[in-house]
């Protein structure tokens, strides 16, 4: 598992970031349990990325009866379910409560009152897709990016569902008519995420995530936000920190399977 250095130490940048992140599970969700300092969100995908219990405690220990209570919530579920530390911090009792740690990830942020380019290249065409969209090309370049399951199509109707929020906004990249990547850009309340970043493996190591990255960004921009943040994986982050993102935390998740 890779060690994530924490590059940008503010705690003001720390708080809008988890407010985000939570805000997206809220979104995405059909439901959730409150607790002090936890919230758990469940959306009916077959994933603990998905369905997670978001713990900004800020002393972890004595997790028993929080870990009962959402145990049961997931349980009525019948999904499979992540604990989601952030910011990270391995002094909690997950480990002896009898969980594991799956991955620790970067969470990262750019300041969009800072200058960027957008990367132009006419081989690329970037589409921002209507609300009315059914996303079935969108979901392609994700399915594959994320390795779902072959004909898994819950989260696509998921994101249908979800349109009528108004905080989801989808992208599809296509490289010489040919379609090679997608990505959602998630507006909360003082700020926005990017999600869903993916890329067709035909179509990688050509400068298509780097420019739907920065096209999501520029929309974001276009819309008036400062704060752009972004959970990145390990294959991600390199993309990430060319454009100039920081790592202002990290998340750690845990799974009790």
């Amino acid at each position: 598992m890779k060690k994530f250095i924490v590059e940008l130490h503010d705690p003001e940048i720390t708080k809008i970031g988890i407010a985000a992140m939570t805000d997206f599970y809220q979104t995405m969700s059909i439901d959730h349990l409150y607790s002090a300092n936890a919230v758990a969100f469940a959306t009916g995908i077959d994933s603990p990325f998905l369905n997670v219990v978001i713990d900004t405690r800020p002393h972890r220990q004595n997790s028993s009866s929080l870990i009962k209570s959402v145990s049961n919530f997931f349980d009525k579920h019948h999904a499979p379910w992540g604990w989601l530390v952030a910011p990270a911090s391995h002094e909690n009792d997950l480990i002896q409560q009898g969980f594991s740690l799956l991955e620790e990830a970067p969470a990262m942020y750019f300041n969009l009152s800072n200058s960027f380019s957008i990367l132009k290249n006419e081989l690329i065409i970037l589409q921002e897709l209507s609300t009315h969209d059914d996303l079935k090309t969108w979901i392609q370049p994700i399915n594959e990016g994320f390795q779902a399951t072959e004909g898994e199509d819950s989260y696509r109707k998921l994101n249908v569902d979800k349109s009528s929020s108004g905080k989801l906004l989808q992208f599809v990249a296509h490289y010489q008519n040919n379609l090679a990547a997608a990505g959602t850009l998630f507006i909360s309340n003082d700020s926005v995420m990017l999600h869903n970043l993916a890329t067709k493996t035909a179509f990688t190591k050509r400068g298509i995530g780097t420019a739907l990255t920065l096209y999501m960004m520029n929309k974001a921009k276009q819309l008036g936000f400062k704060h752009c943040f972004l959970d990145s994986s390990e294959d991600g982050f390199n993309l990430y920190k060319k454009v100039g993102f920081k790592i202002y935390s990290t998340t750690l998740t845990y799974t009790d399977s």
